[in-house]
């Protein structure tokens, strides 16, 4: 427990001091000086020579050895497979992606997976990879280590992602949601305040939510929280392949967005060419998917009152217009009070925070329990 306790301080503090950690944690400071110095015996922390003191007194910096300690992130969609190669800063050493598409079936793609991930972990040249994490979309039994449904895509329920993976490469493997692996990525690599409650939105392919509360993913009894894509707006509406009626993605994912738009944009990145261009029909099926996604999200305010929620994925890409119409909406819906202490913003364009966030529930899991599995790698 104070194991724990002080990984994620460290981890938290970048470099910092042992007096730093003994005040943020509460313990003596000989347990910290303890627990500090096994660590520098397990290779797990360095010391980085003297630093200023928040007090203006001068000490000896500590700080995780992270690249010597590497974790596989994967992220699955409906359309690809991406794996990289990263440190406990989230530091990223290689990226591989390839396509897939649901006519080669889930065995084959599985079958490329494993084979990206070999080729990972041959490649390393600098320490050990400890653990591997997967984003997927949902939804997902996490504790059962499989996905429940992907939507235009089936077989990939039929495949215990996390026994096989573990069985063939013999270190942890941790499945999560891609929109609860996003969220952790943006609480500890984003500009995230670390307080409060924070909901990543990954609307692309399907939609779903992340929610973080506090550095850590609410996940509810069966791992399945967040499934907002999946949540009813209609229950007239078109019938979901969940067997629903009216579900929010049917409204406002990327997929249903193209599907609308027809053959003459088959890209998001199509999409967006044309809302440049001033194409008007792009723009009002924007905007209206843009609205329907506005409407879910007040529900999920009123229900989590997040301080926090941040746009993710494909739609994203068409940037302001989301946002804006997005913002506008759930203003409109929820309580003043509510709205002015709520702060909503895009991902970064330029980083796939479901990639590195699956790397991130790894780390996480890893130092949460640092004697179980990094001590006797370590030694």
């Amino acid at each position: 427990m104070n194991r724990s306790l002080v990984m994620r301080l460290v981890r938290k503090n970048q470099i910092c001091s042992r007096a730093e950690i003994a005040e943020a944690s509460g313990l003596k400071q000989s347990t910290i000086t303890n627990i500090i110095n096994e660590m520098i015996n397990w290779g797990l922390i360095v010391e980085t020579g003297m630093i200023e003191g928040k007090k203006g007194r001068r000490s000896i910096g500590i700080k995780l050895n992270s690249e010597y300690y590497k974790i596989i992130g994967i992220r699955l969609t409906r359309t690809s497979i991406s794996v990289g190669m990263y440190d406990l800063d989230g530091t990223e050493y290689g990226l591989q992606k390839l396509t897939i598409n649901p006519g080669e079936g889930s065995a084959i793609a599985f079958k490329k997976m494993k084979d990206l991930i070999t080729e990972a972990i041959s490649t390393n040249t600098v320490g050990k990879v400890y653990a591997i994490g997967m984003a997927t979309p949902g939804p997902l039994f996490r504790n059962e280590g499989r996905i429940a449904l992907m939507s235009n895509f089936p077989g990939w329920e039929k495949i215990n992602i996390q026994e096989e993976l573990t069985r063939e490469y013999e270190i942890p493997v941790y499945l999560e949601h891609d929109a609860k692996a996003g969220g952790m990525a943006h609480w500890w690599f984003g500009d995230h305040q670390d307080h409060g409650v924070l909901i990543f939105v990954t609307a692309g392919q399907g939609v779903g939510a992340g929610i973080v509360v506090d550095g850590t993913v609410y996940r509810g009894s069966l791992g399945m929280a967040g499934e907002i894509g999946h949540m009813s707006i209609d229950y007239k509406g078109p019938k979901c392949e969940c067997g629903h009626n009216g579900c929010l993605e049917l409204y406002c994912s990327t997929s249903s967005l193209l599907r609308v738009l027809g053959n003459e944009y088959p890209s998001i990145q199509a999409v967006c060419q044309a809302l440049e261009a001033g194409n008007s029909i792009v723009e009002e099926a924007v905007q209206k998917a843009a609205w329907f996604l506005g409407f879910g999200l007040v529900n999920v305010v009123n229900v989590y009152n997040p301080s926090q929620i941040v746009l993710g994925d494909e739609f994203a890409a068409v940037g302001d217009r989301l946002l804006h119409t997005v913002s506008e909406v759930i203003q409109q819906h929820v309580l003043p009070d509510v709205w002015n202490r709520l702060e909503i913003k895009l991902a970064p364009p330029e980083k796939d925070f479901m990639l590195v966030g699956a790397a991130t529930i790894a780390i996480d899991n890893l130092l949460n329990q640092p004697s179980v599995h990094l001590w006797p790698k370590a030694e």
